[in-house]
């Protein structure tokens, strides 16, 4: 069973790099692949087929060129393709932290949305539940369910982020109150915290965790060591975080010695 679960993992990871690999390069090649992946050329073939039924590629004789759909994909589209299980898996383990008749506070972002996807059914239906976002994938998402308390925070609207940010949103927050605000990030750091390149994000992260009990944030392995330009928040503002089993175990030890509780999901 191990070793079926570690092939499965490798499909998965291979099929995602030649997702970025089409995303850069328009186009891929079936040998070039073989060659980089130590795989047969039949395995490679599979591979290409799938991601053409998902409408990610083109076949094309000798490989794959990027599907003219994805060409003209938003970016924050485009982000939703990468470690989809990963974050599936966060989103799910960060849900279940969500109880009946609680306010939570659902930021923007591609695992973010996750968590709002894998909200338990007898909550989405019967949980006396209130949403507050400012995700406009997020806010479609729960719209559909009725007996949910729907608050979208407004403001400018940036498609590459899918979030809508400015004073507009500062001011929607005063006087709320929420048991749960979780977010995602671009970087962490343990010993710098959460980070950013999106200045006009940046410097709303400390009014959304002031109205939350508790911070728990959502990251998958990739956003560890990356420093960005802005701290967003710092790491003693987060009370949780959950991320997947391929974060370095230095990183989860470093946020546990802060006081942070690491979850760390199956991958």
């Amino acid at each position: 069973m191990r070793a079926q679960t570690h092939s499965i993992r490798n499909t998965h990871n291979r099929r995602e790099a030649i997702i970025q690999m089409l995303q850069q390069n328009r186009r891929v090649n079936v040998s070039e692949l073989s060659q980089t992946f130590h795989i047969s050329q039949v395995s490679i073939r599979h591979d290409l087929d799938y991601l053409e039924r998902i409408g990610v590629a083109l076949r094309v004789h000798g490989g794959a060129r990027l599907s003219p759909a994805l060409q003209q994909m938003p970016q924050f589209d485009a982000r939703l393709l990468k470690d989809v299980k990963a974050k599936a898996a966060i989103g799910k383990a960060a849900a279940g932290l969500i109880l009946p008749g609680q306010t939570i506070l659902l930021d923007s972002g591609t695992t973010v949305l996750e968590v709002a996807r894998n909200i338990p059914p007898p909550l989405l239906e019967d949980g006396d539940l209130t949403v507050v976002t400012r995700s406009l994938a997020i806010a479609s998402e729960l719209r559909k369910y009725r007996r949910i308390r729907l608050v979208v925070l407004g403001g400018m609207y940036l498609s590459e982020y899918d979030a809508f940010v400015g004073a507009q949103v500062e001011q929607a927050l005063q006087g709320l109150h929420v048991h749960t605000l979780f977010i995602g990030t671009e970087g962490i750091l343990p010993e710098r915290g959460l980070t950013s390149d999106n200045l006009l994000e940046a410097n709303l992260y400390p009014h959304l965790a002031k109205v939350a009990d508790q911070v728990v944030v959502v990251a998958g392995s990739a956003k560890f060591g990356v420093n960005k330009l802005q701290t967003m928040l710092p790491t003693t503002a987060i009370q949780c975080l959950i991320t997947d089993c391929n974060t370095a175990e230095s990183y989860v030890q470093a946020l546990r010695e802060i006081g942070v509780e690491v979850t760390v999901v199956p991958c």
